[in-house]
This record gives structure tokens, C-alpha cells and sequence, in this order.
């Protein structure tokens, strides 16, 4: 796969879907149809000269269809996600709104884009998080926050933004102390669209996986993050002054339960995004292998030079980062310092590739790259710490 072709698609993406919310804000916002124009120019900029469409007004037009349709790129090269993203589509009353695919397309293929100064160009506090802030953004601004401190400190405070994305504002204060995390300002009111509002009460409704307030709209429950399978159903009729709706679609693995929305704040999206979700993986690999006899494990060693340090009593060493992408070219792209890849199970399809992608690299230091699922790493230390070949 040509890296260029692949981080021009990346870029497009992540300019389509800036105009497709700057499009739905345009009655509300004077600054939208600028930044339409703008990413009108980003979109020809990264296409041959004489392609692609003519004018804003096109673009727009054509953002209800396939990418593949309207923009000439290689497409058989490139993952076919890419190819079949439309980012505008109608709802069931008609109405105009962002598609499905535009929200996962914006938790995986979003590009940072630059301003005529170098620095990120973040286009205004008036566009969502989601088409604004990449990973890169959202790491800068926390982790600078919490790098001051010492190791132990440090790793207080990830292991807080992933193990609490919510409460109220005692419980955070509580949670601080207990953990000896320093104070963080990602903490924030909970958005509407993750609100039921009563006449009485307000409520909201965890993911059963994350633990993040659910969006609710039209009758439907869902967590945005799609690996997640918070997926349920809301009977909004059957809310009284004091009680909730009624959810449906619950089952023994799957739960939720309406939480009070009362002076709850959880952490901002990109935050989440960024740092909580992926944080569920890595926290629960360093839980399981602190579990395991004789194992030293070392979280975020050298304030997150790598995710996991692994010490075994046989002396045998490993370094890990855990990364969760649906692109995985984003990662071959960008190889981290730990020699050792792990994906969550849910990402195997990913491992061939990346393992190919990565075969002519070495870290900074000259190691070779291997990539595990993380069954497969847990498999592989159980093994040696068997004494058998891993």
C-alpha cells in the first residue's frame, strides 16, 4: 500500500467530515461556509491539479455519496472502509445529519491539519471534538499536564482516566486522593445528546464496557466507540417525572442502568477517545500479568516511553505497546518504541499485516517488531513462564 496515497486519503477524510459538520452548523454558525471553503482547498491540494470537485457548493453536494465515487484515488489500494464513506445522509424525519460511517470514520482516519503558522489548526471551538482533535492533540494537551509529577503520579493519573471517565465532582476529588493522581482538567459537564431530561430528574446510562455515558438519540442507546456492544433500545414513553425510560435489548453480558445526571461530569471526548478506550486494554494486560508469579510489571515505564515494561523471573524482558487503530497503517506508519505490538482480540484481522508492514523496521534501538493479539501475548508469557517455548 503507497504510504502517500494512503495519508491522502487520510487527509480528505479528515476534511469531508469538517465540512459535513461545518455544513450542518452553517445556519447557526457565520464561520461555517469558511471553513467549507477551507476544506474545500485541503481536499484539491492532496488531488491531481484538475480534479475532483469544482467548488464548495460540489464538494457539499457530493458528501451523501462514496468517497469512491467522487474522489479519484486509488481506491483498490486503500482499505475499503475509506472507499465506502459517505458522510452526510437523511433520518427517518428526513432531516439531514452525519452518517454512522462519518462518526467511526472520525475515531479512525482523523488527520491533524496545520495552519499557515505550523501549529494545529483546531478550526474554531465551535466544530465537534470529534473532527478536531486527533490523538496527537489530545495526548500533547493531557499528558502535558501530568508529565510534571513523578513516575508514580503519573501512572495514577492514566490509570484514573481510564478506570474513571465519570462521576460527580466529590467522587472525583475522593478518587484523586485515593490514587495519588494529580488534579486534571479534562473533566467536564455531560453533553445533552447523553442526557434524559424528566420533568423531575435527569438521567444517563454507562457503557457496559467503558463506562462512558451513552448517546441517546431517537429511541436508541448506543456507545459511540464501535468495538464496544453498548447497543440498546430506550422506550422514552415509558419515562415518568421521577423514573427513566425503560431500556430494552439487555441481556446477562450486556448491561447499563440510568445513573442520575445530577452534577455528574465525565471526562471530554477526545480524552476518551483517546486515552480511555485504549486505556481498558492496556490497563487490564497490566492487571493480568501483575497477577501472574514472579512477573515485574512496570506501567507506562519512563513516563510512557512504552506502555508495559515486562520483567520475567528468567530474566527474559519485553517491552509493549498496546495500540488500538482500525487502520492499521496508522501504526506501520508510526512505529512505537516497544518492540512487542499487542491488539486487543478484536483487531486480529490486524496482525499479519502489521507484522508485515513492520518486518523491515527496528525500534530506535535496533529491535525487530513482533505483533500478538492479546490472547496470544498472555498465551506466550504462560508459556514461558512454564519454561516452555513461547
Amino acid at each position: 500500500m503507497p504510504s502517500g496515497e494512503h495519508a491522502a486519503a487520510r487527509k480528505i477524510i479528515t476534511a469531508v467530515l469538517r465540512a459535513g459538520a461545518a455544513w450542518l452548523n452553517r445556519n447557526e454558525e457565520p464561520r461555517a461556509w469558511r471553513e467549507i471553503s477551507r476544506m474545500h482547498g485541503v481536499v484539491l491540494a492532496f488531488l491531481p491539479i484538475g480534479s475532483g470537485p469544482a467548488t464548495p457548493s460540489d464538494m457539499i453536494d457530493n458528501l451523501s455519496s462514496r468517497l469512491r465515487d467522487w474522489v479519484p484515488l486509488d481506491w483498490h489500494q486503500l482499505p475499503t472502509a475509506m472507499g465506502e464513506l459517505a458522510v452526510l445522509g437523511r433520518n427517518d424525519n428526513g432531516h439531514e445529519e452525519l452518517t454512522e460511517d462519518a462518526f467511526e470514520a472520525g475515531l479512525s482516519y482523523l488527520e491533524a491539519l496545520y495552519g499557515d503558522d505550523g501549529q494545529f489548526d483546531l478550526g474554531g471551538a465551535w466544530l465537534p471534538a470529534w473532527v478536531r482533535q486527533t490523538a496527537e492533540q489530545t495526548e500533547r494537551s493531557t499528558f502535558r499536564q501530568i508529565r510534571s509529577g513523578n513516575q508514580a503520579e503519573y501512572e495514577a493519573a492514566r490509570a484514573m482516566l481510564s478506570e474513571v471517565p465519570c462521576g460527580t465532582k466529590q467522587t472525583l476529588i475522593d478518587e484523586y486522593s485515593r490514587r495519588g493522581a494529580p488534579r486534571m482538567d479534562v473533566y467536564e459537564p455531560l453533553s445533552r445528546d447523553r442526557v434524559h431530561e424528566g420533568r423531575n430528574a435527569s438521567w444517563w446510562w454507562p457503557c457496559p464496557e467503558c463506562r462512558y455515558p451513552m448517546v441517546l438519540r431517537g429511541g436508541q442507546l448506543r456507545c459511540q466507540y464501535p468495538p464496544h456492544q453498548g447497543r440498546f433500545g430506550a422506550l422514552l414513553d415509558s419515562a415518568r417525572d421521577d423514573r427513566p425510560p425503560r431500556i430494552t435489548g439487555l441481556s446477562p453480558r450486556l448491561k447499563t442502568t440510568a445513573v442520575p445526571a445530577e452534577g455528574v461530569l465525565c471526562v471530554n471526548w477526545a480524552v476518551w477517545r483517546y486515552i480511555t478506550c485504549p486505556g481498558l486494554i492496556e490497563v487490564g494486560l497490566m492487571q493480568w500479568l501483575e497477577r501472574q508469579p514472579g512477573v515485574r510489571v512496570a506501567r507506562w515505564e519512563n513516563m510512557d516511553e512504552w506502555d508495559i515494561g515486562v520483567y520475567l523471573p528468567d530474566g527474559w524482558i519485553c517491552r509493549v505497546d498496546v495500540k488500538d487503530h482500525k487502520d492499521p497503517q496508522s501504526i506501520i506508519d508510526r512505529p512505537p518504541t516497544g518492540e512487542t505490538i499487542v491488539v486487543p482480540n478484536y483487531r486480529r484481522s490486524q496482525v499479519n499485516a502489521l507484522q508485515a508492514g513492520l518486518d523491515a523496521v527496528r525500534t530506535p534501538d535496533g529491535r525487530p517488531y513482533t505483533v500478538f493479539t492479546v490472547s496470544r501475548f498472555k498465551a506466550s508469557v504462560s508459556k514461558r513462564l512454564k519454561g516452555e517455548a513461547a
